[in-house]
């Protein structure tokens, strides 16, 4: 499961209101930070030694689902949303109705693969280790056909399990050039149906092992010219 935060704009001066309250539309403020939640398992959870989810990421256990949807009625009690980007391969498990009270409430669910596949991969063998493991299961594509069907057929389930139209997609795995250099991909996306793209990922500070982290943070900053030009802490914009 991933978490970031993104896209800083201008904010316009708004009055006080009660948390979650809604907001006419001429006093209601613009988004300062964008809160988005990757709705994914992570490698290395709970135990460092823990990667079989590299294998399953789309099959999500209770804690992180009552983690996911704890965090989207604590941000629209105060006020806020959540982004979530949805792997496909979670439609498959049996209860989703945790994920439909989340679209339900309003926070936007994109598309984000339904295996969680690096879309800049240029080999079928390079797309996810599931298909390493399990080869047949894409056998005779290449990586264009896997990486292009896995998100078509995400975009598919998001609608007809959960009746969720899908808002945005965000590639698995952050690049810290997006993709730039990759007009394939940015191309694959565009005939997908998508305008923008969550996609960047800058580089960032790293501690030493065994030590707490200091006064200068863990990750660095986003630029100026970054935070001007709309960039964001996630994201490339097609």
């Amino acid at each position: 499961m991933g978490l970031a935060s993104a896209a800083f704009a201008r904010s316009a001066p708004a009055k006080a209101a009660q948390p979650g309250a809604p907001l006419p539309k001429d006093t209601a403020p613009k988004a300062q930070i964008a809160i988005t939640l990757d709705l994914e398992m992570s490698a290395q959870y709970p135990r460092a030694d823990m990667t079989e989810w590299n294998f399953q990421k789309g099959n999500l256990d209770e804690p992180t689902k009552k983690y996911s949807v704890d965090a989207a009625r604590i941000v629209k009690q105060l006020g806020g949303r959540i982004h979530f980007f949805c792997v496909g391969r979670v439609l498959e498990q049996p209860d989703i109705d945790w994920l439909k009270q989340i679209s339900k409430a309003g926070h936007p669910i994109g598309n984000h693969t339904y295996d969680h596949v690096n879309v800049l991969a240029k080999e079928p063998e390079q797309t996810q280790f599931r298909f390493r493991r399990a080869p047949w299961l894409v056998a005779g594509q290449s990586a264009e056909e896997i990486i292009r069907s896995n998100i078509r057929v995400t975009t598919i389930a998001l609608k007809e399990r959960a009746g969720i139209d899908v808002n945005g997609f965000r590639t698995p795995g952050g690049f810290s050039t997006a993709l730039t250099g990759r007009e394939d991909v940015q191309a694959l996306l565009k005939e997908s149906g998508f305008s923008w793209v969550s996609s960047k990922y800058p580089s960032h500070l790293s501690g030493e092992k065994g030590k707490r982290p200091g006064e200068e943070g863990n990750r660095s900053r986003p630029s100026a010219k970054e935070l001007k030009t709309g960039l964001d802490l996630g994201g490339c914009f097609l």
